[in-house]
């Protein structure tokens, strides 16, 4: 089948949607079938992948700038040059919005099934919009209703997800629940080790507690910081690594809570570096309750690391409470519990990391693309 993956996110911009959209198209490949990737343009970046991908025209917001989006069709104007004389046997959006009306379109002109996936709660990100949260969370509801009861079938990375699109009136006839797929580790040299240990200044005995995602309002990383300055543990380090529109207040909050010299922020790092990174940590902390899925909880647990994770959203159906982590309340005193009982019960900590390693929620790549596969050919 001839796949067109319709993503308003993709390389060089890396966040959960990409590196989803991209290890699937790898694993359509890698099954026989042509996956072709239909991104927003990206001005200076030039494509180098083997999968192909072709680029539409994009604007960018003041609120997220790094990421370009897709123009919805205009009237008049007909699809964008690149789209023009494509031929597809399935269409495959990974957004309701500017890249999914575009999918919409080319699945109408060809008389072909339209597949979505449901990747963001998009109702937990009204803060970014200067409109009463209440209006917007309203009108998002009904745009995500009309545009996926259009949809054949929508796949959804999580119970969590499936439920939300329910609860706002999709039919769940429609509905399959396919987490992403994680790699398996890889081996990391104790050499690799060392080198990110002296890179972020984490000495031997430090705890490490990971974190590896955006900095943005929607991951409260404010109950993370709190939690964390709040514990009696010199030895405790915490390490963040990403990037996005919060970094600054970040900052600001680590240097008002007096005990900055206990933080690392790493910045950005591209997904391949991030191995030795999990491989240096002690357990992770997962504070964010607006994931569909927590891409990076899965991908922490592979590599051996207990986890922290507010129980709300997702992400919680990625892990075992009691088992691989400890799911909590969004509250101080519960992380911050949490975070010291994993810090200070070495033989705990130890049974978990055993436990994240063999956890059996996690779908390999291509057990995730076997199963999108058996909903393409459904509808067809």
């Amino acid at each position: 089948m001839r796949i067109g993956l319709f993503t308003e996110s993709y390389v060089p911009v890396i966040n959960g949607v990409s590196t989803s959209v991209r290890t699937l198209a790898e694993e359509l490949a890698r099954a026989g079938q042509e996956p072709i990737i239909i991104a927003p343009g990206f001005a200076g970046y030039v494509d180098s992948d083997p999968i192909p991908v072709l680029r539409i025209p994009s604007w960018r917001t003041i609120v997220n700038p790094d990421n370009p989006f897709a123009y919805p069709p205009l009237p008049l104007i007909g699809s964008p040059a690149a789209l023009r004389g494509v031929s597809f046997d399935i269409v495959h959006t990974q957004h309701p919005f500017g890249m999914g009306l575009q999918a919409y379109r080319i699945a109408q002109l060809l008389k072909i099934p339209l597949i979505a996936t449901f990747h963001t709660l998009y109702t937990d990100y009204t803060h970014y919009l200067p409109l009463p949260r209440s209006l917007t969370s309203a009108a998002i509801a009904v745009a995500l209703r009309r545009f996926y009861q259009t949809c054949d079938a929508v796949i959804l990375p999580s119970h969590e997800a499936r439920r939300r699109l329910e609860a706002i009136g999709v039919d769940s006839r429609r509905l399959r629940v396919i987490p992403t797929g994680i790699p398996s580790a890889q081996p990391v040299e104790q050499s690799e080790i060392e080198r990110v240990r002296r890179q972020f200044d984490l000495p031997e005995d430090a705890k490490v507690i990971l974190y590896v995602g955006r900095l943005a309002q929607e991951k409260n990383l404010d109950l993370l910081i709190d939690a964390f300055m709040a514990l009696e543990d010199e030895t405790a380090l915490l390490l963040l690594v990403g990037d996005g529109p919060d970094a600054d207040e970040v900052k600001t909050r680590v240097e008002a809570a007096g005990n900055g010299s206990r933080v690392r922020f790493a910045g950005f790092m591209p997904h391949e570096a991030l191995p030795p990174v999990y491989a240096s940590a002690t357990l992770f902390a997962f504070p964010s309750g607006t994931e569909t899925q927590g891409l990076a909880i899965a991908e922490a647990q592979s590599y051996g690391l207990p986890c922290v994770v507010v129980g709300d959203g997702g992400a919680p159906e990625s892990v075992r409470d009691g088992i691989d982590a400890i799911i909590v309340r969004s509250e101080l005193s519960a992380f911050h519990d949490a975070l010291a009982e994993l810090l200070h019960n070495n033989e705990r900590r130890q049974k978990m990391s055993v436990a994240a390693r063999q956890n059996p929620f996690r779908l390999t790549p291509e057990e995730m693309a076997y199963q999108v596969i058996e909903v393409y050919q459904s509808v067809k």
